[in-house]
């Protein structure tokens, strides 16, 4: 009967390590999810900002696509054919960015 109670405290500290290999393994799981996800959205904002960069970089280099920006925000109205097409293109390429 000594055995029996000898095998009932192994097989309790067996759970008690399983038990606790779990809580860790959550624990490391739970820290490289929170780490991913910093760098997706570090990543993310990164990209953002490079193509954000980029268009405003054509905008500038561009006097005629300068105009028909500025033209298109202060006075949408007034926009037609062409360059209503063109300023919607211009303005899908800075918000797609």
């Amino acid at each position: 009967m000594n055995h029996a109670v000898n095998w009932e405290a192994i097989s309790a500290i067996g759970q008690l390590v399983g038990a606790l290999a779990v809580v860790i393994s959550l624990i490391y799981v739970a820290r490289e999810v929170r780490s991913s996800a910093h760098a997706t959205r570090e990543a993310s904002m990164r990209s953002v900002s490079e193509s954000y960069t980029r268009w405003i970089q054509q905008l500038s280099a561009h006097p005629e696509i300068r105009e028909l920006y500025y033209r298109g925000i202060h006075d949408f109205n007034s926009l037609e054919g062409a360059d209503l097409i063109g300023f919607s293109v211009l303005m899908l390429r800075g918000v797609s960015t």
